[in-house]
């Protein structure tokens, strides 16, 4: 158990650097202005990214499940290094038969002490065994916690985007509102045609869909995260600033670098070292092992006593273990490739995050240093011209559309940038399981 506490004092710490070394929050608006009835911010305890990991951690079944794992195999770490038990014999000879040997009278009984001795380095291979087996499962371990930092974490961020969702959709459908009373106002004044009305009609009727669509997306997101500590509704507020705090990827390589440590690659190759290990096991047991017999035996008929001694040694002609030898020789070969193809996996996994994540920083910039004001300018400017009857409904609508997608665009970048800065910290985070 002292082991999975080590594990978690070691992650929660790697936790906290992590999530120290942000840049200051850029927040385009406050908490406060999240003002629905879903909403993440209404009440004073504030749930933080590294306590709801905290919390996560100290609840999770699945943590639980690994851990009782890991303290199985310490149980078989203990038994592989026993010795086989001795064993007691008692024989009975020339009792209850004919004539002189009637009763007991010329009776001998011979009390004996039988041990195997195992040679041929079986004990070692089987201790290797359990060892690998151990160090592959406290990789395990560590494996399971930092995913499920990882899966905090998207979660985390999944409901804060979900929560500017909704917001972004309130603020589409007020202003669809708004482009509609215009639009009547100038229906009725016969300065545009009935079906510009009918238009701006279906953009507000499109934009509340929109709206209750990303509420259901906020409610499913937030019992999403919930779940991960094992509630079923989310009661906290979580920390608004958290989803602005945004730092760009270093080089590559500085990750392709820590990827060799991460607990998933120890863990495939204390898995070839098992693999190793049952091969020597399984050619270890293809050499007997003697039987020694120590004894005493007591003749009546003449009260007096001898030592016996024996050994005996199975004779490897019919069974050579030659099937487990193949088999575990073959499944060696089938965990080097097996670790060749996971690793190739993983680290495709770390290049196509990292580029997500420099992608999305990159986009994430652009969009607040010249689209988003851009758009937003093109807008007002086009709904104010619209009024003084300078522009056409047409480009009101195109302005409010190009608007629109500016915004999803910078709430999907922000979205994406969190994942993928998430699912790259998860491939590159080690601590010390060593070989």
């Amino acid at each position: 158990m002292h082991i999975f506490f080590r594990f978690m004092s070691a992650v929660i710490f790697l936790i906290t650097v992590l999530l120290s070394h942000q840049l200051l929050a850029k927040e385009p608006h406050s908490s406060g202005s999240h003002n629905y009835v879903e909403s993440i911010y209404k009440t004073s305890s504030v749930l933080t990214l590294p306590n709801a990991i905290k919390r996560a951690i100290k609840a999770s079944p699945r943590l639980k499940s690994v851990q009782a794992k890991l303290d199985a195999t310490e149980g078989q770490k203990k038994q592989a290094g026993s010795w086989k038990n001795p064993e007691l014999s008692f024989e009975a000879e020339n009792i209850a038969g004919d004539d002189d040997f009637g009763g007991t009278r010329n009776a001998e009984y011979t009390y004996g002490l039988k041990q195997t001795i195992e040679i041929g380095g079986k004990r070692p291979a089987r201790k290797n065994v359990a060892a690998a087996i151990n160090k592959a499962t406290q990789a395990s371990v560590l494996s399971e916690l930092l995913t499920l930092e990882r899966d905090v974490h998207i979660a985390y961020a999944d409901v804060l985007a979900a929560a500017e969702a909704v917001k972004l959709a309130l603020e589409q459908e007020q202003l669809a509102k708004d482009v509609l009373n215009i639009v009547s106002k100038r229906v009725r004044a016969a300065a545009e045609p009935d079906i510009q009305q009918s238009k701006a009609e279906v953009a507000h009727a499109i934009s509340v869909i929109a709206r209750e669509k990303e509420e259901r997306d906020l409610r499913i997101a937030k019992e999403k995260l919930a779940r991960l500590w094992g509630a079923s509704t989310l009661d906290v507020s979580l920390d608004h600033a958290h989803f602005f705090d945004l730092t760009g990827p270093e080089l590559l390589k500085v990750y392709q670098d820590k990827f060799s440590n991460i607990p998933d690659i120890q863990r495939l190759r204390f898995l070839q070292v098992e693999k190793s290990a049952l091969l020597e096991l399984e050619k270890a047991q293809a050499i007997p092992d003697p039987t020694f017999n120590l004894g005493v035996r007591d003749f009546k008929a003449h009260s007096e006593q001898a030592f016996i001694f024996g050994v005996s040694l199975p004779i490897p002609i019919l069974n050579q273990n030659s099937g487990n030898i193949a088999k575990a020789q073959a499944e060696v070969t089938q965990s080097q490739a097996d670790a060749q193809q996971a690793q190739l996996v993983l680290e495709q996994q770390l290049v196509e995050n990292w580029e997500q994540w420099h992608t999305s920083f990159s986009k994430i910039e652009h969009l607040e240093k010249s689209l988003l004001p851009a758009a937003e300018k093109a807008f007002k400017l086009a709904r104010s011209g619209y009024e003084k009857g300078k522009f056409t409904y047409l480009e009101v609508l195109d302005a409010q559309r190009t608007l629109f997608s500016a915004r999803a665009q910078y709430h999907n970048a922000l979205k994406t940038y969190h994942a993928s800065r998430a699912n790259v910290e998860r491939l590159t985070t080690s601590t010390g399981v060593s070989l």
